[in-house]
Protein backbone atom coordinates (compact mmCIF):
# COMPACT_ATOMS: atom_id res chain seq x y z
CA UNK A 1 0.00 0.00 0.00
CA UNK A 2 1.64 3.56 -0.80
CA UNK A 3 2.57 5.55 1.76
CA UNK A 4 2.49 9.79 1.79
CA UNK A 5 6.14 9.15 1.10
CA UNK A 6 5.73 7.14 -2.07
CA UNK A 7 3.40 10.22 -3.05
CA UNK A 8 5.94 12.74 -1.76
CA UNK A 9 8.82 11.02 -4.23
CA UNK A 10 6.54 9.98 -7.29
CA UNK A 11 5.58 14.07 -7.23
CA UNK A 12 9.16 15.32 -6.89
CA UNK A 13 7.92 17.26 -3.46
CA UNK A 14 8.38 16.96 0.39
CA UNK A 15 6.10 14.70 2.24
CA UNK A 16 4.95 18.25 4.10
CA UNK A 17 3.20 19.76 1.08
CA UNK A 18 1.59 16.85 -0.28
CA UNK A 19 -0.12 16.72 3.42
CA UNK A 20 -1.09 20.19 2.99
CA UNK A 21 -2.71 19.54 -0.44
CA UNK A 22 -4.47 16.58 1.47
CA UNK A 23 -5.49 19.01 4.24
CA UNK A 24 -7.34 21.73 1.77
CA UNK A 25 -4.42 24.44 2.20
CA UNK A 26 -4.26 26.80 -0.26
CA UNK A 27 -0.93 27.37 -0.13
CA UNK A 28 -0.06 25.05 -2.48
CA UNK A 29 0.43 26.00 -6.07
CA UNK A 30 -2.16 24.54 -8.42
CA UNK A 31 0.51 23.03 -10.41
CA UNK A 32 2.06 21.45 -7.74
CA UNK A 33 -1.07 20.51 -6.85
CA UNK A 34 -2.10 18.79 -10.12
CA UNK A 35 0.98 16.90 -10.09
CA UNK A 36 0.29 15.45 -6.64
CA UNK A 37 -3.16 14.35 -7.35
CA UNK A 38 -1.79 12.49 -10.16
CA UNK A 39 0.14 10.67 -8.01
CA UNK A 40 -2.12 9.81 -5.81
CA UNK A 41 -4.08 8.53 -8.64
CA UNK A 42 -1.28 6.74 -9.94
CA UNK A 43 -0.56 4.82 -6.72
CA UNK A 44 -4.04 4.32 -5.64
CA UNK A 45 -3.05 5.91 -2.66
CA UNK A 46 -5.56 6.01 0.49
CA UNK A 47 -5.18 8.68 2.95
CA UNK A 48 -5.95 7.86 6.53
CA UNK A 49 -8.82 10.09 7.32
CA UNK A 50 -8.69 9.91 10.89
CA UNK A 51 -4.58 11.14 10.58
CA UNK A 52 -6.27 13.76 8.65
CA UNK A 53 -8.68 14.76 10.94
CA UNK A 54 -6.29 14.87 14.06
CA UNK A 55 -4.65 17.45 12.40
CA UNK A 56 -7.05 19.68 11.43
CA UNK A 57 -9.06 19.25 14.60
CA UNK A 58 -11.81 17.82 12.53
CA UNK A 59 -12.21 14.35 12.10
CA UNK A 60 -15.93 14.23 10.10
CA UNK A 61 -17.30 11.98 11.88
CA UNK A 62 -20.48 11.46 14.32
CA UNK A 63 -21.04 9.21 16.71
CA UNK A 64 -24.74 7.93 17.73
CA UNK A 65 -25.22 5.80 20.82
CA UNK A 66 -27.88 4.04 21.23
CA UNK A 67 -28.75 1.15 23.80
CA UNK A 68 -29.19 -1.48 21.54
CA UNK A 69 -29.23 -1.96 17.52
CA UNK A 70 -31.27 -4.98 18.10
CA UNK A 71 -34.00 -2.38 19.30
CA UNK A 72 -35.98 -1.29 16.23
CA UNK A 73 -36.68 2.33 17.43
CA UNK A 74 -32.80 2.77 17.44
CA UNK A 75 -31.90 1.09 14.77
CA UNK A 76 -34.76 2.79 12.45
CA UNK A 77 -33.20 6.11 13.73
CA UNK A 78 -30.06 5.19 13.30
CA UNK A 79 -30.34 4.61 9.46
CA UNK A 80 -32.05 7.73 9.22
CA UNK A 81 -29.26 9.72 10.62
CA UNK A 82 -26.65 7.62 8.89
CA UNK A 83 -27.92 8.76 5.75
CA UNK A 84 -28.62 12.41 6.84
CA UNK A 85 -25.11 12.63 7.98
CA UNK A 86 -23.93 11.33 4.78
CA UNK A 87 -25.62 14.19 2.78
CA UNK A 88 -24.32 16.39 5.23
CA UNK A 89 -20.74 15.32 4.47
CA UNK A 90 -19.93 13.59 7.80
CA UNK A 91 -19.72 9.27 8.31
CA UNK A 92 -21.33 8.08 11.32
CA UNK A 93 -20.05 5.70 14.20
CA UNK A 94 -22.53 3.80 15.60
CA UNK A 95 -22.02 1.75 18.93
CA UNK A 96 -24.17 -0.19 21.34
CA UNK A 97 -23.79 0.57 25.06
CA UNK A 98 -26.13 -2.33 26.12
CA UNK A 99 -27.37 -0.11 28.65
CA UNK A 100 -24.45 -0.54 30.21
CA UNK A 101 -23.57 2.67 32.60
CA UNK A 102 -19.95 1.35 32.27
CA UNK A 103 -19.85 1.01 28.57
CA UNK A 104 -21.34 4.43 28.36
CA UNK A 105 -18.73 5.93 30.20
CA UNK A 106 -15.93 4.15 28.20
CA UNK A 107 -17.11 5.65 25.10
CA UNK A 108 -17.57 8.80 25.63
CA UNK A 109 -14.02 8.80 27.35
CA UNK A 110 -12.97 7.75 23.99
CA UNK A 111 -15.26 10.50 22.18
CA UNK A 112 -13.08 13.25 24.21
CA UNK A 113 -10.05 12.61 21.40
CA UNK A 114 -10.29 13.52 18.13
CA UNK A 115 -11.87 10.72 16.45
CA UNK A 116 -15.31 11.97 16.53
CA UNK A 117 -16.67 15.76 16.38
CA UNK A 118 -19.33 15.65 18.23
CA UNK A 119 -22.20 12.77 19.56
CA UNK A 120 -25.93 11.95 19.36
CA UNK A 121 -27.26 10.50 22.71
CA UNK A 122 -29.34 8.02 22.47
CA UNK A 123 -28.35 6.79 26.11
CA UNK A 124 -28.83 8.59 29.36
CA UNK A 125 -27.71 6.46 32.21
CA UNK A 126 -24.61 8.84 33.47
CA UNK A 127 -25.11 11.45 35.99
CA UNK A 128 -25.99 14.78 34.34
CA UNK A 129 -22.32 16.40 35.10
CA UNK A 130 -20.93 14.19 33.21
CA UNK A 131 -22.58 14.78 30.12
CA UNK A 132 -22.10 18.48 30.83
CA UNK A 133 -18.45 18.16 31.31
CA UNK A 134 -18.11 16.35 27.93
CA UNK A 135 -16.08 19.08 26.13
CA UNK A 136 -17.50 18.27 22.54
CA UNK A 137 -21.02 19.21 21.01
CA UNK A 138 -23.48 16.60 22.01
CA UNK A 139 -27.37 16.46 21.33
CA UNK A 140 -29.46 14.58 23.93
CA UNK A 141 -32.15 11.62 22.79
CA UNK A 142 -35.12 12.34 25.05
CA UNK A 143 -33.22 13.45 28.21
CA UNK A 144 -32.69 16.80 29.73
CA UNK A 145 -29.80 17.85 31.08
CA UNK A 146 -29.72 21.51 31.60
CA UNK A 147 -30.87 24.56 29.79
CA UNK A 148 -28.04 24.37 27.61
CA UNK A 149 -27.36 20.98 25.94
CA UNK A 150 -29.80 20.49 23.18
CA UNK A 151 -32.86 17.63 23.66
CA UNK A 152 -34.57 16.47 20.84
CA UNK A 153 -37.57 14.18 21.70
CA UNK A 154 -40.83 13.02 20.71
CA UNK A 155 -44.34 15.00 22.24
CA UNK A 156 -44.77 11.75 24.52
CA UNK A 157 -47.25 13.22 26.77
CA UNK A 158 -49.52 13.65 23.90
CA UNK A 159 -48.67 9.77 22.85
CA UNK A 160 -49.68 8.50 26.10
CA UNK A 161 -53.07 10.83 25.94
CA UNK A 162 -53.79 9.02 22.25
CA UNK A 163 -53.48 6.06 24.04
CA UNK A 164 -55.19 6.38 26.77
CA UNK A 165 -58.22 7.37 24.88
CA UNK A 166 -58.35 4.35 22.09
CA UNK A 167 -58.62 2.59 25.64
CA UNK A 168 -61.37 4.32 26.84
CA UNK A 169 -63.25 4.42 23.07
CA UNK A 170 -62.64 0.67 23.57
CA UNK A 171 -64.07 0.28 27.33
CA UNK A 172 -60.80 -1.30 28.27
CA UNK A 173 -60.66 -1.92 32.78
CA UNK A 174 -57.70 -3.53 33.42
CA UNK A 175 -54.80 -1.98 31.17
CA UNK A 176 -50.92 -2.93 31.53
CA UNK A 177 -47.97 -0.87 30.11
CA UNK A 178 -44.45 -2.32 29.47
CA UNK A 179 -41.90 -0.01 30.20
CA UNK A 180 -38.34 0.96 31.02
CA UNK A 181 -37.09 2.66 34.73
CA UNK A 182 -38.96 4.96 36.10
CA UNK A 183 -36.29 8.52 36.21
CA UNK A 184 -37.89 11.87 35.84
CA UNK A 185 -35.37 13.05 33.55
CA UNK A 186 -36.35 10.72 30.67
CA UNK A 187 -38.43 12.22 28.75
CA UNK A 188 -39.94 9.21 27.30
CA UNK A 189 -41.37 8.15 30.26
CA UNK A 190 -43.87 10.85 30.10
CA UNK A 191 -45.83 8.41 28.10
CA UNK A 192 -46.74 6.52 30.49
CA UNK A 193 -46.91 8.71 33.46
CA UNK A 194 -49.75 10.39 30.74
CA UNK A 195 -51.99 7.23 30.21
CA UNK A 196 -51.78 6.58 34.30
CA UNK A 197 -52.89 9.78 35.13
CA UNK A 198 -55.98 9.98 32.36
CA UNK A 199 -57.22 6.31 32.93
CA UNK A 200 -56.84 5.88 36.83
CA UNK A 201 -59.02 9.43 36.30
CA UNK A 202 -61.61 7.71 35.14
CA UNK A 203 -61.91 4.50 37.04
CA UNK A 204 -59.65 2.27 35.40
CA UNK A 205 -56.99 0.07 36.18
CA UNK A 206 -53.58 0.74 35.23
CA UNK A 207 -50.66 -1.16 36.20
CA UNK A 208 -47.01 -0.44 34.66
CA UNK A 209 -44.37 -3.54 33.90
CA UNK A 210 -41.05 -2.20 34.35
CA UNK A 211 -38.05 -3.94 32.44
CA UNK A 212 -35.04 -3.35 31.43
CA UNK A 213 -35.87 -3.94 27.64
CA UNK A 214 -32.02 -4.09 26.48
CA UNK A 215 -32.30 -8.05 27.87
CA UNK A 216 -34.90 -8.90 25.87
CA UNK A 217 -34.95 -10.14 22.17
CA UNK A 218 -38.57 -11.18 20.80
CA UNK A 219 -38.53 -14.27 22.67
CA UNK A 220 -38.11 -13.26 25.96
CA UNK A 221 -41.07 -10.42 25.40
CA UNK A 222 -43.25 -13.52 24.09
CA UNK A 223 -42.39 -15.90 27.08
CA UNK A 224 -43.18 -12.50 29.14
CA UNK A 225 -46.41 -11.68 27.48
CA UNK A 226 -47.55 -15.56 27.69
CA UNK A 227 -46.93 -15.22 31.62
CA UNK A 228 -48.83 -11.56 32.33
CA UNK A 229 -51.40 -12.85 30.10
CA UNK A 230 -52.04 -16.24 31.43
CA UNK A 231 -51.47 -14.25 35.45
CA UNK A 232 -54.09 -11.29 34.73
CA UNK A 233 -56.77 -12.68 33.01
CA UNK A 234 -58.62 -10.11 33.76
CA UNK A 235 -56.30 -7.74 31.48
CA UNK A 236 -58.02 -6.31 28.31
CA UNK A 237 -55.45 -3.63 27.33
CA UNK A 238 -51.94 -3.33 26.67
CA UNK A 239 -49.44 -0.58 25.55
CA UNK A 240 -46.23 -1.33 24.60
CA UNK A 241 -42.97 -0.44 22.44
CA UNK A 242 -43.67 -2.43 18.87
CA UNK A 243 -41.83 -5.14 19.51
CA UNK A 244 -43.32 -6.04 22.86
CA UNK A 245 -46.65 -5.35 21.26
CA UNK A 246 -46.44 -7.82 18.37
CA UNK A 247 -45.25 -10.29 20.84
CA UNK A 248 -48.22 -9.61 23.12
CA UNK A 249 -50.30 -10.25 19.48
CA UNK A 250 -49.01 -13.66 18.95
CA UNK A 251 -48.80 -14.54 22.70
CA UNK A 252 -52.67 -14.16 22.62
CA UNK A 253 -53.17 -16.27 19.97
CA UNK A 254 -51.36 -18.74 21.37
CA UNK A 255 -53.63 -18.57 24.56
CA UNK A 256 -56.86 -18.38 22.65
CA UNK A 257 -57.81 -14.34 23.92
CA UNK A 258 -59.17 -12.85 20.63
CA UNK A 259 -57.95 -9.23 19.40
CA UNK A 260 -59.68 -6.64 19.82
CA UNK A 261 -62.38 -8.69 21.07
CA UNK A 262 -61.13 -9.86 24.46
CA UNK A 263 -57.40 -8.03 24.30
CA UNK A 264 -56.88 -4.41 22.88
CA UNK A 265 -53.19 -3.85 21.56
CA UNK A 266 -51.43 -0.35 21.10
CA UNK A 267 -48.08 -0.41 19.67
CA UNK A 268 -45.48 2.74 20.51
CA UNK A 269 -42.71 3.70 18.11
CA UNK A 270 -44.09 3.50 14.51
CA UNK A 271 -41.69 1.42 13.21
CA UNK A 272 -41.15 -1.50 10.65
CA UNK A 273 -41.82 -4.01 13.03
CA UNK A 274 -45.64 -3.09 13.10
CA UNK A 275 -45.72 -4.15 9.54
CA UNK A 276 -44.67 -7.37 10.22
CA UNK A 277 -47.89 -9.23 11.71
CA UNK A 278 -51.42 -10.25 10.42
CA UNK A 279 -53.23 -7.13 12.01
CA UNK A 280 -52.74 -3.70 11.37
CA UNK A 281 -51.80 -1.82 14.83
CA UNK A 282 -53.11 0.78 16.11
CA UNK A 283 -50.00 2.53 16.68
CA UNK A 284 -48.49 5.92 18.51
CA UNK A 285 -45.95 6.40 15.91
CA UNK A 286 -42.91 8.02 16.47
CA UNK A 287 -42.02 10.63 13.68
CA UNK A 288 -38.12 9.04 13.10
CA UNK A 289 -37.07 10.83 10.08
CA UNK A 290 -38.23 14.09 11.60
CA UNK A 291 -36.13 13.05 14.56
CA UNK A 292 -32.77 12.43 12.82
CA UNK A 293 -32.96 15.56 10.69
CA UNK A 294 -34.12 17.73 13.56
CA UNK A 295 -30.56 15.80 15.66
CA UNK A 296 -28.21 16.06 13.08
CA UNK A 297 -29.46 20.25 12.13
CA UNK A 298 -29.05 20.96 15.88
CA UNK A 299 -25.51 19.43 15.84
CA UNK A 300 -24.28 21.08 12.73
CA UNK A 301 -25.19 24.36 14.03
CA UNK A 302 -23.01 23.45 17.09
CA UNK A 303 -19.79 21.84 15.04
CA UNK A 304 -20.05 25.26 12.93
CA UNK A 305 -20.29 27.67 16.23
CA UNK A 306 -23.96 28.22 16.03
CA UNK A 307 -26.23 28.13 18.87
CA UNK A 308 -28.78 25.49 19.42
CA UNK A 309 -31.83 27.19 19.26
CA UNK A 310 -34.11 26.19 20.57
CA UNK A 311 -33.06 23.92 23.37
CA UNK A 312 -35.93 21.68 23.59
CA UNK A 313 -37.06 19.81 20.45
CA UNK A 314 -40.07 18.61 20.79
CA UNK A 315 -41.58 17.17 17.42
CA UNK A 316 -45.46 15.62 16.91
CA UNK A 317 -46.57 12.50 17.54
CA UNK A 318 -49.42 10.72 15.88
CA UNK A 319 -52.11 7.52 16.48
CA UNK A 320 -52.46 5.26 13.01
CA UNK A 321 -55.53 3.57 13.25
CA UNK A 322 -55.51 -0.10 13.13
CA UNK A 323 -57.75 -3.36 14.07
CA UNK A 324 -56.31 -4.60 17.50
CA UNK A 325 -58.36 -1.83 19.39
CA UNK A 326 -61.85 -1.12 19.34
CA UNK A 327 -64.31 1.55 17.75
CA UNK A 328 -65.44 4.14 20.20
CA UNK A 329 -68.58 3.11 22.32
CA UNK A 330 -71.67 4.62 23.20
CA UNK A 331 -70.87 6.94 26.27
Amino acid sequence: MASIRDVAKKANVAACTVSRVLNGSASVAEETRQRIEQAMKELNYIPNELARGMFKQRAGIVAMLVPSIRHPFFSSLADQIEKELYQQGYKMMLCSTGDDIAREREYMKTFRSNIVDGVIMGVSNLKDEEYEAFQKPLVMLDHKVNEEIPVVVSDHRTGGILAAQKFLEGGCRNIIHICGLDAPEVLSFQSHRALEEILSARGVQVKAVEIKWSNFDFDGYLELAKMILEKNPEIDGIMAADLPAVAFLKAARQIGRKVPETLCVVAYDGTYVVDTNLLDITTIVQPVKEIANRSIGVLVDLLEGRPAKPAMNMLEVSLREGNTTKSRIPS
